[in-house]
């Protein structure tokens, strides 16, 4: 790193897949823990959302394909073939587009065989008209394929600005949840087989010890991540006004820790 100071990653979302009809009653399951901020259509018009918009400035996306999406486009595309209500990625993001290009560089320099593909476009229309536009960056193997969704976070890049796609501070009463929930404490990523294989790619992506940093600038919570081999899980504790676990979905908790 030539000795350069690293912009840490900033924690932007976790996805969480649902079917389309969970997506349309998720009020009416949640609804007493969480309020939902209105997410809407992604280009291409094959999956919808719905968020929670947290304190922190980070969020949880639940996201569902439409009914009639076309079996093989579903196939094909990279969330797909995942579990249904589970979290099954999550992003970060940086200030620009332009600081991305020194995480390519350091999994590069550290030649994991792992890499992030250059951002590619992206988006989504707001129930209001409003158009959002970003870029993601994927991660590959070293065979170039897409690595599995989760094991490796994606980035989120923003081309409009994130207030618009992330309104937290824009109204505020979306992140005053019943249950206390006010962001992202820490992340434990479960990666089958050896976790020590991936290692290295964190270390680069981090370019230093594994913390990341909140879109609000809120030191509250350790925001820290870690990495273990298990059966494949993305699993995050949040950080709270009260201790507990909320249900987000059938067999899926969310943990909190107060602060």
């Amino acid at each position: 790193m030539s000795g350069q100071a690293v912009q840490p990653p900033i924690l932007d979302h976790f996805v969480i897949l649902v079917s389309h009809k969970d997506l349309l009653g998720l009020s009416n399951h949640i609804g007493d823990q969480f309020i939902l901020a209105p997410g809407g259509n992604h280009a291409g018009g094959f999956t919808t959302n719905k968020l929670i918009l947290l304190a922190d400035g980070s969020y949880l996306e639940f996201i569902a394909f439409f009914d009639d999406v076309d079996p093989d486009i579903r196939r094909n595309h990279r969330w797909g073939n995942e579990k249904e209500g589970t979290i099954i990625d999550w992003a970060f993001t940086l200030p620009s587009e332009s600081d991305f290009a020194a995480v390519q560089q350091r999994l590069k320099t550290a030649d994991t065989g792992v890499s992030y593909t250059d951002p590619i476009p992206g988006g989504r229309t707001k129930p209001d008209g409003t158009i959002l536009k970003w870029a993601i960056c994927i991660p590959n193997d070293a065979q170039g394929d897409a690595a599995p969704p989760g094991s490796i976070p994606f980035w989120c890049l923003d081309r409009t600005p994130r207030a618009r796609r992330v309104p937290y501070q824009v109204e505020p009463h979306l992140t005053q949840h019943p249950s206390g929930v006010l962001g992202v404490s820490s992340v434990s990523v479960q990666v089958p087989g050896e976790a020590s294989k991936l290692k290295p790619v964190y270390d680069a992506i981090f370019g230093g010890a594994w913390n990341y940093e909140v879109p609000s600038g809120s030191t509250t919570g350790k925001h820290a991540v870690s990495l273990s081999s298990g059966e494949g899980a993305i699993k995050l504790v949040s950080k709270g006004s009260k201790s507990g676990q909320v249900e987000l979905l059938p067999g899926l908790f969310l943990e909190i820790e107060s602060f």
